[in-house]
């Protein structure tokens, strides 16, 4: 995955992390490929349930945080 995802960026990526945000009950909207508000705010609301820095972004304490939930599944 791309370093960094945010507000604003399109593209295959965006479409997973969606896909993921929805699959696991954070309502990120349709699944478009267009990371706007929706999906921004279902990040916020991961970040914030996770206890990690809240900043509505796919960094890499999002990205880490994401990877280690795919493992235990």
């Amino acid at each position: 995955m791309k370093h960094i995802l945010k507000e604003g960026d399109t593209g295959r990526q965006v479409k997973d992390i969606q896909h993921w945000l929805n699959a696991h009950g954070y309502k990120a909207g349709e699944e478009d490929g267009i990371f706007g508000e929706k999906t921004r705010d279902a990040v916020i609301q991961f970040q914030s349930a996770k206890k990690i820095v809240t900043d509505g972004i796919i960094g890499s304490q999002t990205q880490l945080t994401i990877e280690r939930i795919e493992k235990e599944e």
